[in-house]
């Protein structure tokens, strides 16, 4: 701590941070965490390379004490949070008038801090089955109004709290076992308050919280009557851990790749020396754990989490694990890289990052050697290290409480991601085969679908603007219902595109949202994939940029690119597509391309299927 503030003094503020980041876990006393977040009200968190964030925390209690603490975990997220309170008790009003602070502080994120104490589902004991209905309909109604009245006003995302279900009633056991008892509604209320959240809604699991810290200490009676505090002060730290990993997964800064060490951390022992026969996996409690770990890992994958190998190791000797140990879950093709060698870990996730087409501040890193972790946090500090603990009963508990892939979505893209990144590495290994790039791009035999903002697609064009970071040249971010709106707009497009080519299918791979305006189509946000770059998809999209700009009357094409920490990637787009500067300011310039039916189009190896319809209009 004295080293940060030492750091703070002189101006440091990005080292300050660094310092201060992992100074404390989620479970940390109440007081340590009020001491680091201190601390880090001091630190500039903008100079320090966070990225803005307004967020509106609207309780039926107490919650100020417990913005400092949310602060730091949104910072350690990547978040520099300017955060709306409003005042005690006054979550509906706050909602129903538009001159409220909530409102005046136009937040991205809307936090609906309620608890067991703001749902009313009471019933007379032994009522029937139709007036419980009716409660839990009742009280879901409520929250459904608010969310509505919220996305009517506001552009921002929802979060919801779930109820928190008490650990005590009058009528014991029966309150969870009766249909009419409390713990049993509030069950049900919180199944149906899941189902009923729309889109631009998530629903934060604050009962799962609760059980985490204790429900027996997670509400101190003390507090409550005192000042009505709704939560004991030591939880403060893992509800503020957890909220911040879900704005992380819903704002673009959630984690994509796990990358695993093998020897003690997929199995106890070394392969090389004890041979396939001698490793700890599956009989015995040692080789059990390992089993549970890797059915997690393997439940990972098909959620949607890149998984990579990265072993000191020979290549052959770690592959045979992984194809002829029976009881091994995770098989080579769950891996979209293996990586295998004698190099040192940095090295290895610098190639993995590279080999995938990604950040290494997409990366999280689980080995159990100690050493190996802080090789990688000195030399790759954008890497999240997970703390492994000695004994691997507990592994899967440690890197599922580490929240880094926090998601409020899943799609069928989602689970076919770590395939497409495999297919990828293929991709690559098979341009080797080629003298020049333009035989390679056209022997992959590309082809693109052209679609718009459709139910089916509407939520995974959503994810992609909101998650993209690198190839994101405006940084915007829209939610669902913005979306669907703005395509709705007659001077208004949104576009996605598929890509498939005689690897397989890449997905839903970019997103456009173009707007007219007089004689021109401005390119309002553009957002692709980083695992198709350099594929020409970028000459296919501007050509049907064009093509739309043409059918509607346009004679120019506008553009931005705004400069962010992680865009830097196509600062230099406009100007290799043939667009001409027509503006620069710090951080901003603005491109245009005068267009006629005569002009050739951008040269690209992307074809549309035959016979598809054009989208123009």
């Amino acid at each position: 701590m004295s080293r940060a503030k030492a750091e703070v003094c002189a101006g440091n503020h990005q080292a300050a941070f660094a310092l201060l980041r992992d100074l404390i876990a989620p479970e940390d006393s109440f007081i340590d965490q009020s001491r680091v977040a201190r601390c880090l009200s001091a630190i500039d968190l903008a100079a320090a390379g966070l990225r803005p964030l307004r967020l509106a925390l609207v309780a039926g209690s107490t919650v100020d004490h417990f913005a400092g603490v949310l602060r730091f975990w949104l910072a350690r997220a990547g978040f520099a949070t300017e955060l709306t309170i409003t005042p005690f008790d006054t979550a509906v009003q706050s909602v129903l008038d538009r001159d409220s602070a909530l409102y005046r502080s136009a937040p991205d994120v809307v936090w609906l801090f309620g608890t067991f104490r703001d749902v009313d589902v009471a019933v007379a004991p032994n009522a029937d089955i139709a007036a419980a209905d009716a409660a839990v309909e009742r009280a879901v109604a409520a929250r459904r109004a608010l969310w509505a009245t919220l996305h009517q006003r506001l552009p921002a995302l929802v979060i919801d709290n779930n109820a928190d279900i008490p650990a005590e009633d009058a009528f014991g056991n029966l309150a969870g076992a009766a249909p009419w008892g409390r713990r049993t509604l509030l069950r049900r209320y919180n199944a149906e308050l899941a189902a009923a959240a729309s889109s631009g809604t998530v629903i934060f699991d604050l009962d799962h919280i609760a059980s985490l810290h204790g429900k027996r200490r997670w509400s101190d009676p003390r507090y409550w009557f005192h000042s009505r505090h709704a939560f004991a002060l030591d939880a403060s730290g893992l509800v503020a851990h957890a909220a911040s990993r879900l704005i992380a997964g819903a704002r673009g800064l959630g984690k994509k790749c796990l990358v695993l060490d093998l020897d003690n951390t997929l199995w106890g022992g070394v392969v090389g020396d004890d041979g396939l026969d001698g490793i700890a996996l599956g009989g015995g409690a040692e080789g059990e754990a390992f089993v549970a770990f890797q059915h997690f890992v393997k439940a990972l994958k098909e959620r949607g989490v890149i998984l990579a190998a990265c072993s000191k190791n020979d290549p052959e000797v770690a592959e045979a694990v992984f194809r002829d140990h029976p009881d091994s879950v995770l098989r080579l093709d769950d891996f979209a890289v293996f990586s295998a060698h004698w190099g040192n870990k940095a090295d290895h996730l610098r190639d993995i990052a590279e080999r995938l087409n990604i950040g290494l501040d997409a990366i999280v890193f689980a080995d159990d050697n100690p050493v190996e972790r802080d090789i990688v946090r000195r030399h790759l500090p954008q890497v999240e290290v997970v703390e492994m603990p000695e004994d691997p009963a507990f592994f899967t508990g440690t890197l599922a409480g580490s929240g880094w892939f926090e998601t409020v979505a899943f799609s069928a893209e989602d689970r076919e991601r770590g395939r497409y990144y495999a297919e990828n590495a293929r991709r690559d290994a098979a341009r080797n085969e080629f003298v020049d790039m333009d035989s390679y791009l056209q022997s992959l035999e590309m082809t693109a679908r052209v679609g718009s903002a459709d139910p089916l697609y509407l939520p995974r064009i959503a994810q992609l603007i909101n998650k993209s970071n690198q190839f994101h040249l405006t940084g915007t971010r829209y939610s669902e219902p913005e979306i669907a709106a703005i395509a709705g707009r007659p001077d208004w497009f949104v576009r996605h595109f598929r890509l498939r080519d005689r690897f397989g299918d890449n997905g839903l791979i970019a997103c456009l949202v173009l707007r007219r305006q007089d004689d021109a189509l401005h390119i309002d946000t553009w957002v692709m994939s980083c695992r198709v770059l350099g594929r020409s998809v970028e000459e296919f999209i501007v050509n049907e940029v064009r093509a739309i700009a043409l059918a509607n009357g346009c004679e120019r094409i506008v553009g931005r690119y705004l400069r962010s920490p992680r865009n830097g990637m196509v600062a230099g787009l406009y100007d290799r597509l043939g667009f001409a500067l027509e503006t620069e300011s710090p951080g901003e310039t603005r491109w245009t391309f005068e267009i006629g039916p005569g002009a050739a189009p951008w040269r690209s190896w992307v074809r549309s299927p035959a016979g598809e319809e054009r989208l123009d209009g």
